[in-house]
């Protein structure tokens, strides 16, 4: 079901499970770029039958408002009000690429309303030339687009990157990941173009963090192993909850 959220007069896309099944966790999908809009619906269809999902369009994108205010302090704070305005307790929050980044600042600013997250071949915590460098190098040897982007909005693209560079110099920011005892799901493919070193140094800082490999596959692992990248989640889960019940 759809909905538009109004914050501060910005109207932001969004879409919920329906019907709602009490039952299930709440989970809230961030899409990457930064600057393009809806873009994980198939995630939605692999796991939704776990999970009531959220989906969003951040603003300035896809059918979200244009206020020219994008930067990654923003969303943070739109999607706390996203929670609020579902009257969602708790949630669970999966993030692509950028939105990996996303996911893993919400658990940090906002930890007690945070059941978990899910951080799907994300950018890391460096601006490193090395990275860029060898993401350019493999990025050349493509023959063909990893994926069929929506339409870019690239102010929020340059914005989001901006801003991303300067959170991320933060003096306790690693300090506070390492500090994060949220359960935390790392995946990444072994043939993205992006370097996978910043992920998994990551996911062993994380004190409490899972990292799965998906062989064969890119930025994009659900479109090559659906079924393998809903059971990596679907198990995770699963053992979050035996781990809770034995509490």
């Amino acid at each position: 079901m759809e909905h538009y959220i109004n914050i501060g007069g910005v109207k932001l896309w969004s879409t919920i499970t329906d019907p709602i099944d009490s039952n299930k966790p709440y989970m809230c999908l961030c899409g990457g770029g930064p600057g393009i809009g809806d873009s994980l619906i198939l995630i939605d269809d692999l796991i939704n039958s776990y999970f009531n999902v959220i989906r969003f369009e951040q603003r300035g994108c896809g059918r979200s408002s244009r206020d020219h205010n994008y930067s990654l302090g923003t969303v943070l704070d739109d999607l706390e009000e996203i929670r609020n305005f579902y009257g969602i307790k708790e949630w669970y929050i999966l993030g692509h690429s950028w939105g990996a980044g996303i996911s893993l600042f919400y658990a940090l600013k906002y930890s007690k309303y945070c059941l978990g997250v899910m951080y799907i071949s994300g950018m890391g915590i460096q601006n490193d030339i090395d990275w860029s460098e060898e993401f350019s190098m493999n990025a050349s040897k493509l023959t063909e687009p990893e994926f069929e982007l929506p339409e870019i909005n690239y102010d929020v693209l340059n914005s989001g990157l901006r801003s991303y560079n300067e959170y991320i110099k933060q003096p306790l920011l690693w300090k506070q990941i390492s500090d994060l005892k949220l359960p935390v799901l790392v995946i990444y493919g072994d043939k993205d173009i992006r370097p996978m070193w910043p992920a998994v140094q990551l996911s062993h800082l994380l004190p409490n963090c899972k990292l799965c490999i998906m062989n064969e596959c890119g930025h994009f692992p659900w479109l090559i192993r659906p079924n393998e990248f809903r059971e990596i989640i679907v198990d995770w889960y699963m053992a979050i909850i035996s781990l809770k019940m034995k509490e």
